[in-house]
């Protein structure tokens, strides 16, 4: 009787690595810094540097850092261009501090505590970036405070020259030095800054009244007065054109901001000529209405995005909570279900962000789900330490046995001893995951010494292989020489003969064997491409040829050879297994029909590669029991 081939990770039906997640930091990180946010009374009106923070330029900067970091911003820079580095820093450091309470958890509930009594002992780093960001907050409520000052200030300012202006109207000076003075009001005016947004509409129409008034009413140099409009009319026609050239802008909300300064600009200008002024506005709040229609899209489209984003997280965690239901019993189980959680955790991270106002919750009961599968998964294990232990000191009887008679010379006798061994191996559980592969290598090598020694004796017989050899390169010889016929059938079975007769001619010496075996698989292939055979058919048939030299080898290389055909079926059914689940999530997606049908040609392929595995099998299976 042949040895097995033997396979610890087959064998042994051991414990999985313990990876309970995929690296959820960012999502930690993001949920525990929203707790430091900004409101009302922190607001900086739209012209402070908003850059989205980049957290990841932090990424292994230690918690102390990050600190002396924040600490030296808010002294050397001014509050307004902060927001975006304050964001990332904050991000960074609890992002850190959620990966150091994970292990302190992990620890914790490791050493037998119950996961919701952890309670993380205070930490001083995060009192001091509490006490920062405060500090943060109120330099920024003083900022805030005073630009509301300064802009009721400027109020003043633009109604006192709106004052001005209107006096303008009585005097009878000369139209040139009104005009002059005219002009100053409109320069002093620009120069002011801007004033409370809510009297911002109502000061700029008085304004705006007054100067087109001010042509109107004041009689001055027609020329001085044309020349001005003229000029007016081309800044207004040029802010048209920006205007328009932003509808070719592909961030909508840098269009929008843009188009703000170009109304802010647009104010400031002074009037047109009458004839003109209604056809340059309409021009330009066209290009307005257009751009506040993109950008108002855009964020309908987002507010979908994500609400479709949410729905497939409440999908996940549904589907987390039904795996984190289920009882399992044995190791398999509780591989086959923690694999499946962690697909579902994946799946997660491809998912883009949900509305800010649910993303918290959903992902807490989507973790809450994980945690409660893995609180679980550790006491089951838990609980087989003993009965590993116990396995672990039966394996190890069975290595005594083995090195005991590995040196024997009674062939049959302790081939068919070492079977029953390996068997009785196979029956046992799994041991402590340390001491597997220690264990297992120690066992295989007393199985390997025997039956290399066997394989050696009876290898005496290398008198034919040279004979062997001149038959293989004649053999390969008529091949190449063969002419095919007319009918497929014959050529076919011509092919298959000339396989035949290569598997039955033996074996050649091992430094020929790779030479010899290259020189034939390039003729038969060439063959084959001749007679214009189907790939599948090929494949079997080129295997069938190889079957009888497997079979010479011994029982053992036959179920080797099977194992690994077995593994490649149950890998592509998982394969197949995971598309078909993927299919009803891209159904919700961008794009759904393409990526479907890409999915549904990789199912179709891997069960046709199944299909010639399974055939592999039956020919071994028909072999082995000839």
């Amino acid at each position: 009787m042949e040895p097995q081939e033997l396979k610890n990770e087959e064998l042994e039906n051991k414990e999985q690595p313990l990876q309970e997640s995929v690296d959820f930091s960012d999502e930690d990180s993001q949920l525990a810094a929203a707790e430091l946010s900004l409101d009302d009374s922190d607001a900086i009106d739209e012209t402070e540097n908003a850059a989205p923070p980049a957290a990841a330029a932090y990424d292994g900067v230690a918690r102390a850092t990050l600190l002396e970091k924040l600490k030296l911003l808010l002294v050397e820079k001014p509050v307004q261009d902060l927001k975006g580095e304050v964001e990332a820093i904050k991000v960074a450091f609890y992002k850190k501090f959620s990966q150091e309470k994970e292990i302190l958890l992990q620890k914790f509930v490791e050493e037998g505590g119950e996961r919701e009594a952890f309670t993380a002992p205070e930490d001083g780093l995060e009192i001091v970036l509490k006490e920062l960001f405060a500090q943060y907050k109120k330099l920024r409520a003083e900022l805030t405070a005073k630009m509301e000052k300064e802009r009721e200030d400027n109020l003043v300012k633009k109604q006192a020259i709106i004052a001005e202006l209107q006096q303008l109207f009585e005097r009878q000076d000369d139209f040139n030095k009104i005009f002059n003075d005219f002009k100053d009001l409109q320069a002093r005016w620009r120069a002011v800054g801007a004033v409370p947004a809510t009297k911002q509409k109502e000061v700029w129409d008085v304004y705006n009244y007054n100067v087109e008034k001010f042509y109107d009413v004041v009689k001055i140099n027609r020329e001085l007065r044309e020349l001005d409009f003229k000029k007016n009319f081309e800044l207004k026609q040029l802010l048209c054109e920006k205007a328009e050239e932003l509808l070719l802008e592909a961030d909508v909300v840098v269009a929008f901001r843009k188009l703000q300064k170009y109304h802010e600009q647009w104010r400031d200008i002074g009037p047109v000529a009458a004839e003109f002024r209604e056809p340059l506005w309409e021009r330009f709040k066209n290009a307005t209405t257009q751009i506040n229609k993109k950008h108002q899209d855009y964020f309908e489209e987002l507010k979908t995005e994500q609400q479709n984003n949410l729905n497939l997280k409440q999908a996940l965690c549904e589907k987390a909570e039904e795996v984190a239901g289920t009882v399992c019993t044995t190791i398999k189980e509780w591989n086959e279900k923690t694999n499946e959680l962690l697909e579902l955790q994946k799946m997660w991270k491809t998912i883009g962000a949900a509305p800010r106002k649910d993303s918290p919750r959903v992902f807490q009961a989507f973790r809450k789900a994980c945690n409660t599968f893995f609180d679980n998964r550790r006491a089951f294990f838990k609980e087989q330490k003993n009965e590993y232990t116990h396995n672990l000191q039966q394996k190890l009887e069975l290595c005594a046995q083995a090195e005991a008679i590995a040196e024997s010379s009674e062939w049959k006798k302790t081939s068919d001893e070492l079977v029953q061994l390996q068997a009785r191996w196979k029956e046992i559980g799994p041991v402590p995951h340390k001491q597997s592969d220690l264990v297992w290598r120690r066992f295989r090598a007393a199985c390997n010494k025997f039956f290399d020694r066997k394989k050696a004796h009876f290898s005496t017989q290398d008198a034919a292989y040279d004979d062997n050899l001149k038959k293989k390169e004649d053999l390969i010889s008529e091949i190449k020489g063969f002419v095919s016929g007319a009918i497929p059938a014959e050529n076919l079975a011509a092919l298959k003969a000339f396989q035949q007769r290569w598997v039955e001619i033996g074996f050649v010496a091992m430094k020929h064997k790779e030479r010899i075996q290259t020189e034939y698989r390039t003729a038969i292939d060439a063959l084959y491409s001749a007679l214009r055979v189907s790939d599948a058919e090929r494949q079997v048939t080129n295997f069938k040829s190889r079957v009888a030299s497997v079979v010479k080898e011994g029982r053992r290389a036959v179920l080797s050879e099977r194992d690994k055909l077995m593994q490649q079926v149950k890998r592509i059914e998982a394969d197949i297994q995971l598309w078909e689940n993927n299919i009803g999530f891209f159904a919700k997606s961008k794009n759904a029909e393409k990526m479907i049908q890409d999915v549904k040609n990789n199912i179709e392929k891997a069960r046709r590669e199944i299909a010639v595995a399974l055939e592999k099998i039956k020919v071994l299976d028909s072999s082995d029991s000839k």
